[in-house]
């Protein structure tokens, strides 16, 4: 059965790292935010915080829960022709989990686990187009992610990884993770 990992976990945990890691293993990416991302592109709507925000909130709305998943599901098709397993970068909802079983593949859900004010800190850090530069975005981000699910995400993780600390500690944590999940059947 193709292995799909779900990695969640609230903004700033370390999900994009874990994904980097991922990849240097040769393990397939896809980006939920990616895709929401070049969606807001193709559309021509301008990226930043709140944008990407809004942006998936209303279609969500309009569209379902399934929305996001809906985006990648023939990018993880196609991923599936040449690899059995594949990582789903930035689960927030059940639902998508949901509908990779209703696929046929298995999801195995890591939660990545770091302290408010260290994710805080990494977010102003990094500057990517679609963060915030106050603490007062940081809590309205957390508290849309909330409203999303991803709580109900990362509790029913089946894995968690802490990456509150050391750098090199939670990538040897990813690459035993990893191994645990090739000798799942």
């Amino acid at each position: 059965m193709k292995k799909v990992i779900i990695l969640t976990g609230m903004p700033g945990s370390g999900k994009s790292t874990a994904a980097m890691e991922f990849s240097k293993l040769n393990v397939p990416i896809i980006g939920m935010g990616d895709a929401v991302r070049k969606e807001m592109r193709r559309r021509g709507i301008e990226i930043n915080n709140r944008s990407i925000r809004l942006f998936s909130k209303r279609m969500t709305e309009k569209n379902g829960k399934k929305y996001v998943i809906d985006l990648v599901k023939k990018e993880l098709l196609e991923t599936f022709k040449t690899h059995d397993t594949a990582v789903l970068d930035g689960s927030r909802r059940l639902s998508e989990v949901e509908e990779v079983k209703r696929e046929g593949y298995k999801p195995i859900i890591l939660g990545i686990i770091a302290d408010k004010e260290t994710r805080f800190s990494r977010i102003i850090k990094r500057k990517n187009e679609s963060d915030f530069s106050s603490y007062k975005e940081f809590e309205w981000r957390e508290k849309l992610e909330l409203g999303y699910g991803v709580a109900e995400v990362i509790a029913s993780a089946d894995y968690y990884v802490d990456n509150s600390k050391n750098k090199k500690e939670f990538i040897m944590h990813i690459k035993s993770f990893l191994s645990k999940v090739k000798t799942l059947k």
